[in-house]
């Protein structure tokens, strides 16, 4: 079951990070390994507004999904934010968001307060973020780069 949630929160994400640009353009000139660096950097930008004693737990490795192009993907990676307590989670989800507002991203989904997710992305490079809770209260974030060719765009 567990498997089968994460499936679908990395399907989730890959919609959001809008692969589907013209049929011979990747949406970024970067290649596998650049996107994946560029997605631990959003991240990691991201949580400098979270507590200290907070430690990232990754879940599983990154993953590549194909977009509407066939040679096209893109990289995504999620992980745990361990050691919040869960009755601040609301005001670290917010502080999150202040974050995002303030370093060029757009909310595409904010479902707070019946849900606490919210979805982002960057107006420059089109990467995208999210943060949700887990049913135990547990916090994620996860990015994802838009549609990208394997070797860069230059190939």
């Amino acid at each position: 079951m567990r498997r089968v949630k994460w499936f679908v929160w990395a399907a989730a994400i890959m919609l959001l990070a809008g692969c589907g640009g013209p049929d011979d353009v990747p949406e970024s000139p970067l290649d596998e390994g650049q996107a994946e660096r560029r997605v631990d950097t959003h991240i990691d930008d991201t949580v400098t507004v979270l507590p200290d004693s907070l430690e990232l737990e990754l879940v599983g490795p990154a993953v590549k999904a194909s977009c509407d192009h066939e040679t096209f993907l893109s990289v995504s990676k999620k992980y745990w934010l361990r050691d919040i307590p869960p009755g601040e989670n609301e005001q670290h989800v917010e502080a999150l968001v202040e974050y995002w507002k303030d370093h060029g991203y757009t909310v595409h989904s904010d479902q707070r307060p019946d849900n606490l997710f919210v979805s982002v992305e960057h107006k420059k490079d089109k990467f995208s973020m999210s943060v949700r809770s887990s049913i135990q209260k547990e916090l994620s974030i996860g990015a994802s780069s838009p549609c990208i060719h394997p070797d860069g765009a230059d190939r």
